[in-house]
């Protein structure tokens, strides 16, 4: 077979994007040298342009601050579920003490060494910074792009966890979920005293927190019961000829040991 007769149809799926490279942060370094250069050119004095800069330095800190405070509102309310109850986790989680901590202290110090002669007060200073930094939040401006996020799962590895995500929903769910409501009707004709009461019925998609999963439920909690199972569902996908899904029914006893 020649490579031109299994070359695929649609070139665009020849081009598979390739890991972002450190353009981004040169481009930041290059400008930051050129508003570096500007300023300098510029002949102004340096403890106006210093007490400028450090001012927007302050409030953009001051904005991640408030940001933190917002997104804590809400976190309290998930400590069991998402934190296992540790508020110190959420207040983590909220405010990156450790980088934007140190940062916030240095500048603010800087700037309060620099105030003298400033016909403004400092608490109007504070109070404007607050106020544009909470118009940010309010107009949702603050979000990051599409290419910030992109970036963001890519750093973190989080495109292979998407990938088998969609590969599990397109190459499973997908395929079995509208057949197993055929499949329990066959079933229930078939045993017509197992599952008796259509309006109980009920698909349980279990998503552990971790891989560690029991291959017999029924050894990991005795009020599971295994009863049998359901029509097995043959099919071919992907090159696989007759593939066969398989799905077990149990029942399920609660506190008063009702199925």
């Amino acid at each position: 077979m020649s490579q031109e007769s299994w070359r695929p149809s649609h070139p665009t799926t020849l081009f598979i994007p390739k890991a972002r490279g450190g353009r981004a942060q040169r481009a930041v370094y290059l400008l930051l040298a050129l508003c570096a250069a500007a300023l300098y050119l510029a002949g102004e004095p340096l403890r106006p342009t210093a007490r400028s800069l450090t001012s927007h330095v302050v409030a953009l800190q001051i904005g991640l601050l408030l940001k933190g405070t917002c997104y804590l509102a809400e976190e309290i309310f998930h400590l069991q579920s998402r934190y296992h109850g540790s508020f110190w986790r959420a207040l983590s989680a909220c405010f990156p003490l450790r980088s934007h901590g140190p940062m916030l202290l240095v500048s603010g110090s800087a700037y309060m060494a620099l105030l003298d002669g400033d016909e403004q007060p400092f608490s109007l200073h504070l109070g404007l910074a607050s106020l544009c930094q909470l118009l940010i939040l309010a107009l949702g401006l603050h979000k990051p792009s599409a290419v910030e996020m992109s970036e963001m799962s890519e750093t973190s590895k989080q495109n292979v966890a998407h990938g088998l995500a969609w590969s599990y929903y397109i190459g499973y769910l997908k395929i079995v979920l509208p057949r197993v409501k055929k499949s329990m009707e066959e079933f229930s004709r078939v045993n017509p005293n197992m599952l008796t009461c259509r309006a109980t019925w009920k698909l349980h998609i279990l998503v552990p927190l971790s891989c560690d999963v029991y291959d017999d439920l029924e050894k990991a909690d005795s009020n599971i019961q295994y009863l049998t199972d359901l029509t097995e569902t043959t099919l071919t996908r992907a090159g696989t000829k007759k593939r066969v899904y398989k799905h077990s029914i149990y029942a399920i006893r609660d506190e008063d040991n009702k199925v």
